[in-house]
């Protein structure tokens, strides 16, 4: 009986031996996994945010430098401190300077030594047509020969003033009536409105059609008249513009 009780003895000893080493090994694997999360794994910061108006976050009172060259961008809505402030309301880099064109009154001495009546009230009559019609102020401010003796002198009653222009010129007047010139104010001019039609217009310094051009014909004080539209020619106490008519006028300078 010993000898056989030693052997069985002694392999449960070896079977107990066994197991422990199985269950050791076993637990050391299961335990292996969380040893590795916990110590192998390094911890991983959060990614700077690149939208807009969420910068990334500095030291508090130390942000970070900027690298040589490269400023760091001011942040989102703000201008940079070096650009300049300017009040669109008052910004005077766009828009261009005023400047003063000097007007230049037309040299009218020849007018004079011809006889032409100049800055003084007078009747333009037609020279030649063996009538009495004068330039004269009708309904509605149309202008034409229609005056006579009988026609009230308010309206009959003209005169020729050097114009003012941006250059230099010869022999441009303006046709401003009197009557019509008394008050303060721009007053009133003959302008030549169209072809063959004349009208009474507030006097401007910008119009051109307000400039009359007059060309002496002869030593005799007689004249040509000249407008932008209408070279004067007329027939019958009307303005035409066929060709055809009389061209020469004269002043008839009123007493």
């Amino acid at each position: 009986m010993p000898r056989i009780a030693t052997p069985v003895v002694f392999g449960i000893t070896l079977m107990i031996g066994a197991a422990t080493v199985t269950a050791c090994d076993s637990a050391a694997k299961a335990t292996l996994p969380q040893v590795a999360r916990t110590t192998s794994a390094a911890p991983t910061a959060p990614p700077a945010s690149t939208e807009a108006g969420n910068p990334a976050p500095t030291d508090a009172g130390n942000p970070a430098p900027a690298e040589a060259g490269n400023p760091a961008p001011a942040e989102a809505g703000k201008a940079p401190s070096s650009a300049p402030q300017v009040d669109k309301s008052t910004d005077q880099t766009s828009a261009a300077p005023r400047t003063s064109t000097k007007m230049v009154t037309s040299n009218v001495s020849q007018l004079a030594r011809l006889g032409i009546d100049l800055d003084v009230s007078v009747f333009i009559d037609v020279a030649d047509d063996g009538l009495e019609r004068y330039l004269a102020i009708g309904k509605g401010g149309v202008v034409n020969f229609t005056g006579t003796k009988t026609t009230r002198v308010d309206n009959t009653m003209m005169a020729f003033k050097p114009a003012k222009l941006a250059k230099k010129s010869t022999n441009r007047v303006v046709i401003a009536p009197p009557f019509y010139n008394e008050d303060l104010g721009t007053g009133s001019c003959v302008a030549d409105t169209a072809p063959g039609k004349l009208r009474l217009k507030p006097c401007s310094a910008k119009a051109a059609n307000q400039v009359w051009h007059i060309l002496p014909a002869g030593g005799s004080g007689q004249f040509e008249l000249r407008g932008v539209h209408t070279e004067i020619r007329v027939d019958n106490g009307k303005i035409i513009t066929n060709g055809q008519g009389y061209v020469g006028l004269q002043t008839i300078k009123i007493n």
